[in-house]
């Protein structure tokens, strides 16, 4: 961990899937031990609705839980962003800011983590918004972000993952309800050669 700096800040999208599809590996745990993991006080409730205590607080113990009061700045683009897309969960929106306004701004390094479609497909929209950068105060020419499959082919890629991990997780995901494509599958396969 002593050479860790990149922080993953994680929507509750990413979190499920690692506690409930993905059960052949704690994959939380092999993140932590690579990454700073972050996450909202709001994505811990949706956990917590979704999960019994114990696994809350088993899957918890190493993500920083970043309280709801912001700052000004992050109250006021929260309210323009649940407005402009009401739509998006504030799970997604919270994490998302977070990412923007303590990561992206202050140039820390990181990567905002969601497998939501909606917030992925509007994140070029939202940064360049003039209402946000009015907000906001800086304009944003780049915002990193992935999904549970990107997370998992960087760690694989890092060395975190054998093969056999990657076995287990393809046959994980194919056994679950989670949306992911052949193409997707294959990248897995091919990251653990």
């Amino acid at each position: 961990m002593a050479g860790m700096t990149t922080s993953k800040i994680l929507d509750n999208t990413v979190i499920s899937a690692f506690i409930n599809e993905i059960r052949a590996i704690e994959l939380i745990e092999i993140c932590q031990k690579e990454y700073f993991l972050v996450t909202t006080d709001c994505v811990y409730g949706e956990t917590s609705r979704g999960f019994s205590q114990a696994i809350v607080d088993s899957n918890y113990k190493n993500i920083r839980v970043i309280k709801k009061n912001g700052g000004q700045k992050y109250d006021i683009a929260l309210d323009y962003l649940r407005n402009r897309y009401p739509y998006l969960h504030e799970g997604e929106l919270s994490t998302f800011l977070v990412a923007l306004l303590y990561y992206e701004i202050d140039g820390k390094p990181y990567y905002y983590v969601t497998d939501d479609r909606k917030i992925r497909e509007k994140i070029d929209e939202i940064i360049t918004s003039v209402d946000l950068v009015n907000i906001i105060g800086v304009k944003v020419h780049h915002f990193r972000h992935t999904g549970t499959i990107g997370l998992i082919k960087r760690l694989c890629q890092k060395g975190c993952l054998s093969k056999e991990n990657i076995i287990s997780i393809i046959s994980d995901l194919q056994d679950s309800d989670f949306r992911v494509t052949d193409k997707l599958i294959d990248e897995l396969r091919d990251c653990s050669k």
